[in-house]
């Protein structure tokens, strides 16, 4: 596999643990709006990943209903969110190697920029991260290749680039734009679900992302 010289990363699943405040969101909303309707939790787990618009017009066709849904999911996210979520082990240790490194770094996420934001600078991970590609940045989310092509807009050389994330629709996103892509084991929706889509790479921690550079500076 040749070398690479530029990491995009999925923000929610990949570095930051957010299953938990995602879920109860998603929970709320339907008690909220469906009450009648029978939504488990597995069902949730399944449908993560693509836009509020896009899971809950599986719902509605309703517009309004829809915009109001994502307004409900929102307002309980943040009254909520700082309580909720944790870094994954090795975040800030593999992000801080990286970048001293010289690996130039980005964030391909399908949230709205201001729902990213608060857990990302929570952390303090502006500090890592050249760039940042929100759902409000492009006409097309992942899966499709326009948000990390967005990304790698940023970058003077986009051939030597991966996209790493939790969801198919991550994987799928650098396949589509013609890079590398890699699952994280640590994916709710669990390995064998990321493997269907054939990642080049499956990380079972942040770790596994140093030794693969060691073992190019080894070469």
């Amino acid at each position: 596999m040749k070398k690479i010289d530029t990491f995009l990363f999925d923000l929610d699943g990949t570095l930051i643990d957010t299953n938990d405040i995602i879920i109860k969101s998603y929970q709320h909303t339907f008690n909220t709006h469906f009450k009648s309707l029978s939504i488990t939790k597995d069902s949730i787990i399944d449908q993560i990943g693509p836009p509020l618009s896009e899971i809950f017009a599986r719902y509605t066709q309703d517009q309004n209903l829809i915009k109001t849904m994502i307004d409900t999911y929102r307002s309980y996210y943040k009254i909520h969110e700082m309580k909720s979520h944790k870094l994954y082990p090795g975040v800030k240790e593999v992000l801080s190697t990286l970048k001293e490194k010289g690996y130039k770094l980005g964030i391909v996420t399908s949230k709205f920029k201001e729902s990213a934001m608060p857990s990302f600078t929570y952390y303090g991970l502006e500090d890592y991260f050249d760039v940042f590609i929100a759902l409000d940045d492009v006409e097309h989310p992942k899966p499709s290749g326009e948000p990390v092509l967005k990304a790698l807009e940023h970058f003077n050389n986009s051939s030597r680039a991966i996209m790493i994330g939790d969801n198919q629709s991550d994987i799928l996103s650098g396949q589509n734009a013609g890079i590398l892509s890699a699952g994280v084991s640590w994916s709710i929706k669990g390995k064998e679900h990321l493997s269907a889509v054939n990642p080049d790479i499956m990380f079972d921690s942040m770790y596994d992302i140093i030794e693969l550079i060691k073992e190019w500076e080894d070469v």
